[in-house]
């Protein structure tokens, strides 16, 4: 598991801009959307639409494809 994990956070940080990484980062501290959208300094709707991007970037299409990601993110 820890390789995959690894593998995988090598392709999120190829794949992201800089933003959606804090917003990845932001997530994966258990911060909410909007908590998220203050401390960034962007809309909800901002929010929503990088989050969105960094779904279709890593091909995310289940929880646990999220949960995987933010394992990735954390480690």
């Amino acid at each position: 598991m820890t390789n995959r994990i690894q593998t995988r956070k090598k392709e999120i940080l190829d794949s992201l801009s800089a933003r959606e990484l804090e917003i990845l980062e932001q997530m994966a501290n258990g911060h909410s959307r909007s908590e998220i959208a203050t401390t960034l300094s962007i809309s909800v709707l901002t929010y929503d639409e990088h989050r969105k991007n960094i779904r279709n970037k890593l091909g995310l299409q289940s929880h646990a494809d999220w949960a995987l990601v933010i394992m990735a993110v954390m480690s």
